[in-house]
């Protein structure tokens, strides 16, 4: 009986077995025909999932693309650290085609070496590369053509701009669909053009807006916009003719959306002459600004001890780490998320920016961007000051719960500057205003906001977004900005500014007494009143008594260099401690309760 019993229990294993596999292929067989474009992303940073707006992009395609992907068939053998990505390409673009509702073709195309694939390849501007000096060339790149003679393309998918795989399709995506780009003109006095005189190459926000749009810098000596103009891009206004200033008073009270950015010290401004500083860094648009009733000082900084980066510069032949104030690493609440360009951003980075205020209670004054509310205004010019030491600026930050505007829209109806220009004047705009004003100019140079490796702020996304936005557009605005490599450790940030400020009077004065010591003793060396190489008795006391001093000067600037560091250095070592234990314990915690329950159904 018993061996009957074995038998039926491996006869329905088996059986159990069979339907099991039965079960999963009719499961499969079922979703690859019913539920073919439909997908479930299970990445912890949904990487095979679309963003709202990509969707909203493909299923209002009216333009047929198609897309070509050249992918070599050997590419994962020959670099199998490419497999993880070429797999997520090829997914995303099919998923691409899928909701655009047959709008966008997707063609997977293998170059074979010397076959008409590699020439056509070739011919559509994908790159070529090798895994060694001795293997046959490798192609990962995708050309995308329309309906008409417009064809962008990615040369090759580079790993470094993986994670802004749907921004650079979309994006592409985007640009094709467009049989006409919006026209930008701008008024540049700061030079994010190329200047070939200093070596200087385009700045990357010019560089990612003629990729967007149509960009045509405006000529001052004939004050004519593009009548296809949709924004106006002021940047750094300064010496502007009224004829200049009057192009632009009509232009908004027309009801033009303009984007304005001022700046109190530009810090990176190139000068129209080579070999010589810029005249004056400051901006000037007080004749517009006066009659929006709004007040931009541009003497004055924005001093921030919150929000102020930590810098290494060179004080009295030393390179300490100092705060520097007037350099603003805005974040967290210094961003009004409910504002849609900047609600997917993460940081912001201005440079001895200014700050505005309504002094009209007819103008409506909307802040977007502010500093904290431990901040204060400083000279514009000792702020800008490369070798100057940032912590003499510290008096001016006042702690008294204000946030200074440091960007805001105008959206009110506004007057003309101008009287009896001519017959055709606008005098008094019929709508309200499109215009944004930013209090820093030196935000748009690749320093403040971009390296070799990528970007560790905002300030590129930002620009781009506040166009499209203007121009009725948002298409790509929530792509951006999700993938900034600056990630700053605020509490330990917070805790070395803290020390700073409660060590920095005791600090400067040990400094400044080990200096008085050092140019005594200097000047008894040099000036002995016997006049011969031997110093007198009463010098070289002298001499000792002041090396004493300084000895014990020198001790109390270590102590309290470290008490300084103290608070820092206990929560670096904590925070290394969590991150090198968490782990082992976790597994030897898991690893005693799986024994334990061993042990214990042995028994």
């Amino acid at each position: 009986m018993e061996f009957l019993n074995n038998i039926k229990t491996r006869i329905l294993v088996r059986l159990s077995i069979l339907f099991s596999i039965l079960v999963f292929f009719s499961i499969n067989i079922i979703i690859n025909n019913v539920f073919n474009s439909s997908r479930i992303d299970f990445t912890e940073k949904k990487l095979y999932s679309l963003s709202n707006s990509t969707i909203d992009l493909l299923k209002s395609l009216e333009e047929p693309i198609h897309i070509r992907l050249f992918v070599s068939g050997n590419l994962v053998k020959e670099v199998p650290q490419l497999s993880t990505y070429a797999n997520r390409v090829e997914t995303v673009l099919k998923t691409y085609s899928d909701i655009s509702n047959g709008k966008i073709s997707l063609e997977i195309i293998d170059p074979k070496p010397f076959s008409d694939y590699e020439d056509r390849a070739v011919g559509m501007g994908i790159n070529s590369f090798t895994a060694t000096e001795m293997s046959d060339a490798l192609y990962f790149g995708l050309a995308a053509t329309n309906s008409t003679t417009g064809q962008k393309n990615i040369p090759i998918f580079s790993p470094e701009r993986e994670t802004f795989l749907e921004y650079d399709l979309s994006s592409l995506i985007s640009e094709l669909s467009q049989i006409k780009k919006p026209v930008i003109s701008i008024i540049d006095n700061l030079g994010l053009q190329a200047d070939s005189r200093i070596g200087k190459p385009e700045q990357q926000i010019l560089k990612q807006m003629r990729e967007m749009f149509v960009v045509e810098k405006v000529n001052e000596t004939t004050n004519e916009l593009n009548k296809n103009t949709k924004v106006l891009m002021v940047v750094h206004p300064k010496f502007l003719s009224d004829d200049t200033l009057y192009m632009i008073d009509q232009w908004i009270l027309n009801g033009g959306a303009t984007l304005i950015f001022l700046d109190p010290y530009a810090e990176t401004e190139i000068s129209r002459q080579q070999g010589m500083p810029p005249m004056n860094p400051r901006s000037n648009l007080k004749k517009l600004l006066d009659t929006w009733g709004i007040k931009f000082d541009n003497e004055k900084a924005v001093l921030d001890s919150e929000f102020g980066f930590r810098i290494s510069r060179n004080l009295n032949g030393r390179d300490i780490q100092v705060t520097n104030y007037p350099w603003l690493n805005i974040r967290g609440d210094g961003l009004n998320k409910n504002e849609s360009v900047l609600s997917n951003l993460s940081t912001i980075v201005m440079t001895t920016a200014g700050s505005f205020e309504s002094i009209d209670n007819k103008t409506d004054l909307e802040p977007i961007i502010v500093s904290s509310q431990n901040s204060g205004l400083g000279d514009a010019q000792k702020a800008g000051n490369p070798e100057g030491d940032p912590r003499d600026l510290l008096p001016n930050i006042k702690k008294n719960n204000q946030n200074l505007i440091l960007a805001g829209w105008i959206k009110s109806t506004l007057n003309s500057s101008f009287k009896d220009k001519d017959k055709t004047q606008i005098l008094k705009s019929q709508n309200k205003s499109n215009i944004l004003l930013v209090s820093d100019a030196d935000m748009l140079m690749d320093r403040n906001w971009l390296t070799q490796r990528g970007a560790f702020a905002n300030n590129g996304d930002f620009v781009l977004n506040v166009i499209e936005k203007m121009i009725g557009g948002s298409a790509l605005s929530d792509l951006r900005g999700k993938s900034t490599s600056y990630r700053p450790f605020d509490k330990i940030i917070a805790l070395e500014k803290i020390a700073e400020e409660k060590f920095l009077l005791e600090e400067q004065q040990l400094a400044e007494k080990l200096k008085g010591m050092e140019d005594k003793i200097r000047s008894l060396t040099q000036n002995n009143e016997d006049d011969i190489d031997i110093l007198s008795p009463e010098t070289i006391e002298a001499i000792d008594g002041f090396k004493a001093e300084m000895m014990s000067t020198r001790s109390q600037l270590r102590s309290v260099k470290f008490d300084l560091r103290r608070d820092v250095e206990n929560l670096k070592k904590w925070v290394i401690a969590f991150n090198v234990a968490i782990l082992p314990v976790i597994f030897a915690g898991l690893a005693l309760i799986i024994s334990f329950r061993r042990k214990k159904s042995s028994y």
